[in-house]
């Protein structure tokens, strides 16, 4: 998103632009994370070869590969695993307890949230009152807030990013939580097979017009994360990047077999 600079705002714009980032930052603190499941106690025995996927599907599930190799479950299959009764019953769990999704209508409402702002909404809200605001005005902010970490690291993301990201924003954040909202919401019982490739192919599409690279696309899943919480960027951020690097470098992973221009148009 560009922005024209022009001259400082006067000081009821920069009153306005201060209750601005008051609501992106209270709106942000209740957006629902991406679920992580526990790591496995023990290794678990190798998987039965899956069906091969067309590669417009293989690569649409890939768009949420991060998540997905973060958790350890399979790129391969849309419910991400077997679908058996303790797995649906461990992502029952997780959807209430990460996201509030307890039936089929609250995931509904949960992706057309993401779809129609997620938390890019926010982040460009953000940007775009941090841009009208001095760095003494933006300190005295974060100062008049008690200097929370929370807060304090948003403002720092959106400062390195927002202007460097323009209009692709959080994109990749978002659908790529979008993707595996769907996959688990196959995998319960709340969307049918159709259902979920129907949503999550429109969505594959659009982020490989918006991004240019897997590199680039995971990147942005990276921003976006920081961006939603520092407690789960300090408590699990590394693993996180380490998953982000695999995908990057690993010849069995979906984002070195599956070139970024794959075409999309049989999915």
């Amino acid at each position: 998103m560009t922005v024209a600079e022009g001259p400082r705002a006067p000081w009821a714009t920069r009153l306005a632009a201060a209750l601005v980032i008051g609501a992106a930052l209270a709106a942000c603190s209740r957006e629902e994370p991406a679920p992580q499941a526990a790591a496995p106690a023990a290794p678990a025995p190798p998987p039965p070869p899956a069906p091969a996927l067309a590669p417009a599907r293989a690569w649409a599930l890939a768009t949420s590969a991060v998540l997905t190799e973060r958790n350890r479950e399979r790129h391969d299959l849309l419910a991400g695993g077997p679908r058996i009764e303790a797995r649906v019953r461990e992502w029952r769990e997780n959807l209430v307890e990460w996201w509030g999704v307890r039936s089929r209508a609250e995931l509904l409402e949960t992706l057309e949230r993401l779809d129609a702002g997620g938390h890019r909404r926010e982040f460009e809200r953000l940007g775009a009152a941090l841009e009208r605001m001095s760095d003494a005005e933006i300190r005295a902010l974060l100062a008049s807030r008690g200097y929370d970490d929370e807060i304090s690291q948003r403002v720092e993301v959106v400062t390195r990013w927002y202007g460097r990201l323009g209009a692709k924003s959080l994109l990749g954040w978002d659908y790529a939580r979008y993707v595996s909202l769907c996959r688990w919401g196959y995998l319960v019982g709340y969307l049918s097979e159709e259902e979920a490739w129907a949503r999550i192919m429109p969505v594959a599409r659009r982020l490989q017009r918006a991004f240019t690279s897997w590199r680039e696309l995971g990147e942005n899943y990276l921003i976006g994360r920081q961006f939603w919480s520092l407690s789960e960027t300090r408590e699990s951020g590394r693993l996180t990047e380490e998953a982000y690097r695999k995908l990057l470098e690993d010849p069995k992973s979906p984002w070195t077999r599956l070139p970024w221009d794959t075409s999309l148009t049989d999915g």
